[in-house]
């Protein structure tokens, strides 16, 4: 029975590594971008807010917020959505590397391995309802997005084009509600102002 939970134990996370590496290839679009110069180029504790023009500083730790904090005010459009993937996925590998240290710790108890399994597993399913939320905004007609869910909540960002963004924000919200489960009014829409 003990080998049995292991097996689980190493398919469930030989599923999740495969789903990471796939959406990292995915949101790299054959873009290489080496860690050094992409933290060189920011000031990170910064937050740029959207269609704002100062900067604040931050101390979320949030995958969301880490993802938005290291944005610079001299980044173009698609620089942006490159950087905040980017930022979202080594958030989220962070966090799967530290609950992959939990579940290898020997002197860790059956519930909390439990516990960080599921971790592990909602990990993945925000990252595929991500995916398939922004893939959903992309075809309704938008150039480029980014969604970020947590807590039950969700924040997408859209590329700056539409001349209605009431009727866009509509749009945005259909699909990702759709996709995530996320409610309406727990859903924001940003349309980023190309720099």
């Amino acid at each position: 029975m003990k080998v049995q939970k292991r097996q689980l134990v190493l398919a469930a996370l030989v599923v999740a590594l495969g789903a990471a590496v796939y959406l990292n290839w995915r949101f790299s679009n054959g873009n290489q971008m080496l860690a050094k110069d992409a933290a060189a180029s920011h000031d990170l504790g910064q937050v740029q807010l959207v269609n704002a023009s100062e900067t604040i500083p931050s101390s979320a730790s949030s995958s969301a917020s880490s993802a938005l904090s290291s944005q610079s005010s001299a980044s173009s459009g698609s620089d942006y959505f490159t950087e905040a993937r980017l930022n979202r996925q080594k958030a989220r590998d962070s966090a799967m590397e530290r609950l992959e240290k939990e579940l290898a710790d020997t002197s860790s108890d059956d519930a909390t391995k439990k516990e960080t399994v599921k971790q592990i597993g909602d990990i993945s399913q925000e990252q595929l309802k991500e995916s398939n939320a922004e893939n959903l905004i992309k075809a309704k007609g938008f150039t480029d997005c980014v969604v970020f869910l947590q807590n039950d909540e969700c924040s997408v960002v859209v590329k700056e084009g539409r001349t209605n963004m009431e009727n866009a924000a509509l749009i945005v919200k259909d699909a990702v509600s759709g996709q995530t489960g996320v409610s309406y009014d727990k859903i924001k829409v940003i349309e980023e102002k190309a720099s």
